[in-house]
């Protein structure tokens, strides 16, 4: 919480100088799809094969094509590997830096600095905590008001819960994402 605070701030003081720069507040819906998720437990468990839909935006700052500022996305994702069938809600929010191209492209990357996930398996609650990681995407601007992105996210849990009983024990996760964006500035 005190890091989305601190990018709030960051977020504050970049508008207040922008309109001697010329800058402007950028607000960008985001829909997309998940494909090739993967989920691997310290334990030995191995969550291959997941697909499922995302929603979420970003907020920030865009001047002269650089951009900066916070993205949220929220993921269901299903699990098709062979052992299981579950379904897996996964909450991240990043920071995140970029560049529009003038002509066609946009290229992102971001810090994952907080990411939250949750499941049920053989009739047990898993909760996985203190997630971090990190994204990186490319976006094709050339469609008028929408961008069509791919994005790589990668990360990892120190933690997890079954049931409310903390494992001491690692999970990683890796997914893409389709994506399309609505990309406002004001």
């Amino acid at each position: 919480m005190k890091q989305i605070i601190q990018l709030s701030l960051l977020i504050t003081l970049a508008f207040i100088f922008s309109n001697e720069s010329k800058a402007a507040l950028l607000l960008e819906p985001v829909v997309g799809y998940n494909i090739g998720s993967k989920f691997d437990f310290e334990s030995g468990e191995n969550y291959t094969g997941g697909s499922g839909t995302a929603f979420g935006g970003r907020v920030g700052y865009q001047n002269f094509g650089l951009q900066l500022g916070l993205d949220y996305l929220n993921s269901s994702i299903d699990m098709d590997d062979a052992d299981i069938d579950e379904n897996i809600s996964l909450t991240e929010w990043a920071g995140f830096i970029g560049y529009e191209f003038p002509v066609l492209l946009r290229v992102y990357a971001g810090y994952i600095f907080s990411a939250t996930a949750s499941t049920e398996s053989n009739g047990f609650d898993v909760d996985l905590i203190e997630g971090s990681g990190t994204k990186l995407g490319v976006g094709f601007t050339g469609l008028p008001l929408i961008d069509i992105n791919v994005e790589y996210r990668a990360g990892g849990f120190g933690d997890y819960e079954i049931s409310g009983i903390k494992q001491n024990k690692e999970v990683n996760y890796q997914s893409i994402m389709l994506g399309l964006s609505l990309p406002f500035t004001i």
